[in-house]
């Protein structure tokens, strides 16, 4: 099937876009348009750091491993920020759009796009009202959206209608535990950032979410159990922390994702 058609003056097609993944940054606008746009052409150098590009190797495992040996279908990928989930999905060969509703950042994703060579359709929407009809896609992904918008149940909500019955969604948080989470909201008391803004999740919080909205949850990847205090010099030990952490303190994850069946 076709992917799904959006308004012509909205919607943009990429030809190709490579590289990294969203990581405790979060590269996703949801409602807030303002709140990245100032920093779309920088965000991702978060990705050529040594840290970076490990919780950005440890993240796209965990939301991967839900996504599993499906590659096939058209993908959606809400509130897509720089692109880094809609490419790694277009890259297993998914037809693939991505809509977020700061056009800075849309930008970043078409010049990523067209340099990996990966046709991939780029929408500047809100997740909350979604241009698409009912039942137009197979698979949906929001990870690390739903921090940023203003009524995270209206964007599951959407997710749910532009599905196909039986179709699946991964979402993925920053656990409101978690250790990274819990660093990221004492620091912004004091530092100016776009994370003044967001509403973090519990798990529970997440499933009852989704259950609510018409979803039910299938399986649980967690991933970043170590603080980034202590890892920023010492990357060649996280590894080590993050099997410790993984097996003795599952709670402690920062990064939580689900995949969930539209009922």
């Amino acid at each position: 099937s076709a992917v799904p058609a959006a308004p012509s003056t909205a919607s943009s097609r990429a030809t190709r876009t490579s590289t990294p993944s969203p990581a405790m940054r979060s590269e996703h606008a949801g409602t807030e348009t303002g709140a990245f746009d100032s920093i779309a052409v920088g965000y991702d150098a978060w990705y050529d750091t040594p840290l970076g590009r490990l919780v950005d190797r440890l993240e796209k495992n965990a939301v991967l491993a839900l996504v599993g040996d499906r590659a096939e279908g058209v993908a959606l990928d809400l509130s897509c920020g720089t692109g880094n989930y809609a490419l790694a999905l277009a890259e297993r060969g998914f037809r693939v759009v991505g809509v977020d509703v700061s056009e800075p950042m849309l930008r970043v994703a078409r010049a990523k796009s067209a340099q990996a060579n990966l046709d991939i359709s780029w929408l500047r929407a809100d997740a909350s009202a979604l241009p698409f009809r009912s039942g137009a896609f197979d698979f949906t992904t929001i990870v690390l959206g739903l921090e940023f918008t203003a009524e995270p149940g209206r964007v599951v909500g959407e997710a749910h209608r532009v599905l196909k019955p039986e179709g699946d969604l991964v979402v993925a948080i920053l656990n409101r535990g978690g250790l990274w989470t819990l660093w990221r909201r004492l620091k912004r008391l004091v530092v100016p950032s776009v994370w003044r803004r967001a509403t973090f999740f519990r798990p529970d919080e997440l499933r009852d979410l989704l259950r609510a909205r018409g979803f039910a949850a299938q399986g649980w990847r967690r991933a970043v159990h170590f603080l980034p205090l202590f890892a920023r010099d010492r990357v060649g030990w996280v590894e080590w922390w993050e099997a410790i952490g993984a097996r003795w303190m599952p709670a402690s994850a920062t990064f939580v994702a689900v995949a969930a069946r539209r009922l």
